[in-house]
């Protein structure tokens, strides 16, 4: 809760008295009477004379002000006796019991923990200004929400030894609503139009959820500055509110807020010139930053981007105090405004200091390697918002603001002041589904993206089903050397027996156990090029006479037990303005990823993925997502090894789908023709899926950082350019089995919608798709969902 601040008033000196018109003498002794609990050694250090000191009449009138000021005494007399100074004084009574009831919207220990730290409570001297400065406070904390009824009836008791009782009765009463909002003046916009620009609203069925029928004062002014700005962002450029009128029913529980305005006329843009003294910056570089177009609807908001963008621009050069003042030229016969910005640059500036605060965990080096404006250099606006970019990037803040303060008695200086908040970079999370043949998928995991506040990360992930079985240990030093160059490791096990399944009868099983290395180096402030050399062994084993031919006919020709050396090239650019929610700007990544030859095995891997950020508006954002990928064996591997093949479906992919069953499927084929109800999806050598996403806050949420909603439309597949047909001579059923790959190779699309929640306990994502061409041999999972607590 918080009230408004509570001032103590001087008490008249009328209630004192002081023995006036006595000759200046030296003082030889000071003598207190009337001190109750109050030490006289606390009355002394209060008083402006000491024993020593000239006393006059005005230190005498000072005396009884110092006293009055410290709010402990209700009557101050100074009177004198030859060379001493005699002050008698009434003290202010303890407030020995304080008590609040009553409070039900505001709770009555927030009530009392408040008032007691204004000076009202318990144990505190009790003073009726602050108290009746504490009821008006309290009274306007209960209009805020809505209270205007609310009576506050304060009792006070006295007790012996000089105490009293102290006793708040609230009856907060009904709460008061806005019964309507209507507009006076408005003929090119409807009232219902006004109403949607305001954060108040007139009652309705949805207001005991968003509670935006509660009248605020400040929300109101609020309100009109957006209805302001609406006419203003519509080319009405003499707009103003003529009129605000807030009537209460008898019974204080409705509100009635009428609203007058005046339209004026609507204008289109005329010319908008640049002058003044730009000094290095050619006024003709400012002139093209003006994005505003001739004949078009006079937009504020384009103005306002204007502007900054030529202070950026500025800034940049190193006049961080730039101004531009604006001068409208209206043509009122015309309805033609043409503006006239003046640029004034004013001093050129250096950065002296950089101070960081609100890294509590974060050593200060992880932040200041990412800043792109240095110390004692000159100010350079478009380098303090890249090093803003890469703090966010860094995904251990939920905000980072950087603000400008000059240096005092140094007006070519400024301070830059860096505040972050940090958020939980631990996690251990845990995922669940249910898959139509594996039953329960579940996997946990446990990482830390800021090990010991270091930028390190470390993270140790497994995930079991019927089928697959995962674990891997990786760390990661994102600064191995002073310039950025990353390196990381990461052990991993893959296990996959999908003999396991419900509906699978194929008896085989891999087991893949490697190690890797990897490095990042930067190329640009963007762009970064990864390495990584690994090995891995593989083994298949087969059982029995059902294990996939393909399979079979693989350990024929390369054996069961093979030792790949790996290595991997990637480029990535980002350009994004967050790692948690980001709203602009684009990921790009290219990878080649290889078996290389002195292995066992040899194939190569290529993929491409690019993700797109465009912000519609303040709240929503428009996200595209594409991937491409091609792989094949080469060398002495003929075919691409089955383990490396492509995978689609799922989170990440094509959502409504299971996780791994988009593209080619395997059946069985009898001597009839027919083939058999199974499938099993085996993947293949190249994929294409894309994303379409529009990301938006949850409605009613204030917080637009922690939870966020999307709808999405996906489509993709994965594809083999390979047809495999065997023939089995140990069919039990008497007939040939034929593998054929030809089903599932048609494009999938879903549509649906996703929620994603940093909520306290950690990381909650959601999911729900609908496949809009499904087919019979598709595995279908609709719902999808991950869990997660930080730490």
């Amino acid at each position: 809760m918080k009230l408004k601040q509570i001032t103590v008033s001087l008490m008249a000196l009328g209630l004192s008295s002081l023995a006036l018109a006595v000759q200046p003498f030296t003082i030889k002794d000071i003598r207190v009477e009337g001190l109750q609990r109050t030490a006289p050694t606390t009355v002394f250090s209060y008083l402006p004379v000491k024993i020593g000191d000239t006393f006059t009449d005005a230190e005498g009138e000072n005396i009884i002000k110092r006293l009055y000021a410290t709010g402990f005494f209700d009557d101050v007399r100074v009177e004198t006796m030859g060379n001493q100074v005699l002050l008698t004084v009434v003290e202010r009574p303890i407030i020995s019991n304080f008590d609040v009831t009553g409070g039900k919207s505001i709770n009555n220990n927030d009530i009392k923990k408040n008032l007691s730290s204004f000076g009202l409570g318990q144990s505190r001297v009790f003073n009726p200004v602050i108290l009746e400065q504490a009821m008006l406070g309290l009274q306007d904390a209960y209009r805020q929400r809505g209270k205007n009824a609310v009576k506050i009836t304060p009792k006070v008791t006295r007790l012996e030894r000089n105490r009293v009782a102290l006793e708040l009765k609230i009856d907060e009463g009904s709460t008061t609503t806005i019964k309507s909002i209507n507009f006076t003046g408005n003929k090119q916009f409807s009232a219902h139009t006004l109403r949607n620009q305001m954060s108040l609203s007139q009652r309705s069925w949805k207001s005991w959820l968003t509670r935006d029928d509660r009248y605020s004062d400040t929300q109101l002014q609020q309100d009109l500055d957006k209805i302001n700005n609406y006419y203003q962002d519509h080319g009405y450029l003499n707009f103003r509110i003529a009129d605000v009128k807030v009537n209460s029913s008898e019974d204080k529980t409705a509100q009635m807020i009428n609203i007058t305005v005046d339209e004026g006329a609507r204008y289109r843009w005329g010319k908008v010139t640049v002058n003044g003294d730009t000094r290095e910056v050619p006024v003709e570089s400012l002139q093209k930053l003006i994005k505003i177009k001739q004949g078009k609807w006079y937009n504020r908001s384009q103005m306002i981007d204007a502007i900054r963008a030529i202070q950026e621009k500025m800034g940049s050069s190193g006049y961080a105090f730039c101004q531009v003042n604006i001068r409208p030229i209206p043509d009122e016969n015309t309805h033609i405004v043409d503006f006239v910005l003046s640029v004034v640059p004013d001093r050129k500036v250096y950065v002296n200091q950089i101070n960081i605060t609100g890294n509590n965990k974060t050593r200060d080096e992880v932040l200041r390697r990412e800043l792109r404006q240095m110390e004692r250099a000159p100010y350079d606006v478009s380098k303090i918002n890249r090093s803003k970019e890469r703090i966010q990037q860094l995904g251990y803040f939920d905000n980072a603001q950087v603000d400008v303060r000059p240096v005092a008695d140094t007006p070519d200086q400024v301070d830059l002041d860096v505040s972050v908040k940090e958020r939980s970079t631990g996690s251990i999370n845990v995922g669940a589904g249910w898959a139509q043949n594996d039953g329960l998928l579940l996997s946990a995991g446990i990482s830390q993206d800021n090990l010991f506040g270091t930028g390190k990360s470390a993270s140790l992930q497994l995930s079991r089903s019927k089928v697959n079985q995962v674990a891997a240990l990786s760390f990661t030093d994102p600064y191995f050397t002073p310039d950025g160059v990353s390196l990381g490791y990461n052990v991993y096990y893959r296990g996959y027996n999908p003999s396991k399944s419900d509906s699978n009868s194929m008896d085989y099983k891999t087991t893949t156990i490697g190690a890797a290395m990897t490095m990042g180096v930067p190329i640009t402030e963007y762009d970064r090029v990864n390495f990584s050399l690994g090995a891995e062994h593989l083994a298949v084993n087969l059982y029995g006479d059902y294990a996939p031919q393909r399979y079979a006919e693989f350990v024929k020709k390369y054996g069961k037990d093979n030792w790949i050396f790996k290595g991997t090239v990637g480029w990535g650019r980002n350009t994004t303005d967050s790692a948690v929610w980001p709203t602009r700007g684009y990921i790009i990544n290219a990878n080649i990823d290889s078996g290389l030859p002195g292995g066992d095995l040899q194939y190569y891997n290529i993929s491409h993925d690019q993700r797109w950020y465009f912000p519609l508006s303040k709240n929503f954002t428009f996200m595209l997502y594409g991937q491409l990928g091609y792989a094949d064996g080469y060398g002495k591997t003929k075919d691409l090894p089955f383990m490396y093949a492509f995978n689609g479906g799922g989170l990440g992919s094509v959502r409504g789908y299971e996780s791994g069953t988009l593209g080619p499927k395997y059946f069985n084929r009898y001597s009839d023709g027919s083939y058999s109800n199974d499938s099993s999806s085996y993947g293949g050598n190249y994929i294409a899926t894309a994303t379409a996403e529009l990301l938006f806050p949850l409605p009613g949420i204030k917080d637009q950082h922690t939870v966020r909603l999307s709808m999405f439309a996906d489509a993709g597949s994965v594809w083999d350019n390979k047809t495999y047909n065997y023939f089995d001579e140990k069919n039990p059923y008497g007939g040939s089995k034929t593998h054929k790959s030809s089903f599932g190779n048609e494009m999938r699309y879903s549509a649906g919608l996703a929620i994603t929640w940093l909520s306290p306990m950690g990381p909650l994502k959601f999911s729900y798709a609908y496949p809009i061409n499904k087919k019979p041999e598709d595995q279908l999972q609709r719902f999808q969902f991950q869990l997660g607590t930080t730490f």
